[in-house]
């Protein structure tokens, strides 16, 4: 696998080569700023709309606990697991389970639930809609719970308690995964997807020294809607693909992840070594 360092420092390696220069890592760390204040302030605005609603249909008083109530249940089923997804229709219902009759409360609810996380939290409740394998839009939507803060704060988090918090052997093999499907055209054969994993030493129905049974991984990626399963009819039977997820092409750039292909080619950098990066 590579020396301790060169698992810990390649991707760096990688994707700041070019930022040797003072000035280029200066601009990264104002673009990135802008695009923080910029996305607090949309989420804010969006709140501020739909809370004066909210306030004028119940009391400020319970407006704020059915915010908490919302806010709490998104904590915990974040808790439970890191970027699962949770339905709308169930953090709607903690609100219409009291107030059934009063239909712009739950967006409202909702709007200020994601305006506390930013504003308090520095997270973002995002919220996306559910596609379907031929990348049409359903009416299904849910919310995810993300950093909000730009890279630079998030790296200032260090030892065990950022490693707890993203778990970067496991992200890092979601992006491999997602690597191999983007240069299969954004759809890979399952088949095809074991055979290049197991190049890497991740064989299918055998347990792994880092992530444990890779069949489980997968199907982790699936659920956090990173990945999508898809059964689709040949002449040979039914064949099943892996495409890119909606929480995957709204957080991963595809540029970015173009970039950082190109790059890792051009570097000849060994994909084990990727594996294990944050």
């Amino acid at each position: 696998m590579g020396s301790k360092r060169t698992r810990t420092t390649a991707v760096v390696e990688i994707l700041d080569e070019d930022e040797d220069a003072g000035a280029s890592s200066e601009v990264c760390r104002e673009r990135e700023g802008k695009a923080y204040l910029k996305r607090l302030d949309e989420i804010r605005r969006v709140a501020g709309t739909e809370s004066a609603r909210g306030i004028a249909s119940v009391s400020k008083e319970e407006f704020e606990k059915l915010v908490g109530d919302v806010m709490r249940h998104v904590i915990f089923k974040a808790g439970q697991q890191s970027s699962q997804p949770i339905t709308r229709e169930s953090l709607s219902g903690i609100v219409t389970k009291r107030y059934p009759r009063k239909a712009g409360l739950p967006q409202a609810i909702l709007a200020e639930a994601q305006a506390s996380f930013a504003r308090t939290w520095g997270m973002e409740m995002r919220e996306l809609v559910r596609t379907k394998a031929t990348g049409e839009a359903t009416t299904q939507k849910y919310f995810i719970l993300r950093s909000l803060l730009p890279k630079r704060f998030r790296d200032g988090i260090k030892g065990r308690e950022r490693e707890e918090l993203e778990n970067k052997e496991e992200k890092g093999l979601l992006l491999v995964v997602l690597m191999m499907v983007s240069l299969s055209g954004d759809e890979m054969v399952e088949e095809s997807l074991w055979q290049h994993l197991n190049l890497l030493g991740l064989e299918k129905g055998k347990r792994h020294k880092v992530f444990g049974d890779p069949g489980s991984a997968l199907a982790k990626f699936v659920r956090q809607r990173y990945l999508t399963k898809v059964t689709k009819k040949s002449d040979s039977g039914r064949v099943i693909f892996y495409q890119p997820g909606e929480n995957a092409l709204d957080e991963i750039d595809q540029v970015d992840l173009n970039d950082a292909i190109s790059k890792i080619l051009q570097k000849g950098t060994n994909v084990e070594e990727v594996i294990e990066l944050d």
